[in-house]
Order: structure tokens, then C-alpha cells, then sequence
């Protein structure tokens, strides 16, 4: 035990908070998560929830341009999901979160 239960519950709020900010991205239906996990929904459409089209393969997309910022997510199906370490610092939180969003712009202003 070297405090990573501590860091995760200290960290949530921060991460939580995060999300929600991201969330107001017009092409992000929703966030969901627990803890140090959470995944973003792409949307075509906030209103209606109507995802991009398949062919788009816009969480993929959005994956890539996130390893090309150096942050590693996973795509699933129409989401984007984040597990960060729980060992990460306040500091390389909103890094990973500055460079989250960065990814987004682009690849949503590629496919909306």
C-alpha cells in the first residue's frame, strides 16, 4: 500500500470535474465514469444523441490523435475511455486533459 487508494479518492473530484468540462463539447453526448475511469461519448448531435457514422470511425480517430499528443485512450465503440495511473499528479491531470481536448478540436472539426 503506497497511498494509491488515497491518491485515486483525492484525484476524483479534479478528474470528475474534467469530464464535466469536456462534456460541454457540442459533440460529446455525455461522460460517464468511477473513480480514475471514465469514458466520453462522440456525438454528431448533442441534442438528439445521434452518434457519427460508423464509417467515420471517429473514437478511433480521436485514439490516434490523442497518442499523436502522447496520451493513450482506448476506443469503444462510440466512446473515448480514460484510465489514467493512480499515481498521477494534479499537474499531469490537466496536462492529460489539455492534450484530451486538443485531440478532440481536431478531429472533430475533420468530421463535423
Amino acid at each position: 500500500n503506497e497511498g494509491l487508494a488515497e491518491n485515486v479518492r483525492a484525484l476524483t473530484p479534479q478528474f470528475e470535474a474534467g469530464m464535466a468540462r469536456l462534456a460541454e463539447n457540442p459533440n460529446i453526448g455525455e461522460w460517464r465514469g468511477k473513480g480514475l475511469m471514465g469514458a466520453l461519448e462522440a456525438v454528431k448531435d448533442k441534442a438528439t444523441r445521434t452518434p457519427f457514422p460508423g464509417h467515420l470511425s471517429v473514437s478511433e480517430r480521436i485514439a490516434n490523435a490523442c497518442t499523436d499528443q502522447g496520451l493513450i485512450c482506448r476506443p469503444l465503440g462510440q466512446s473515448i475511455v480514460l484510465a489514467p495511473p493512480f499515481i498521477i499528479t494534479p499537474a499531469q491531470m490537466d496536462e492529460m486533459f489539455t492534450r484530451l481536448e486538443a485531440a478532440l478540436d481536431k478531429v472533430f472539426a475533420e468530421v463535423a
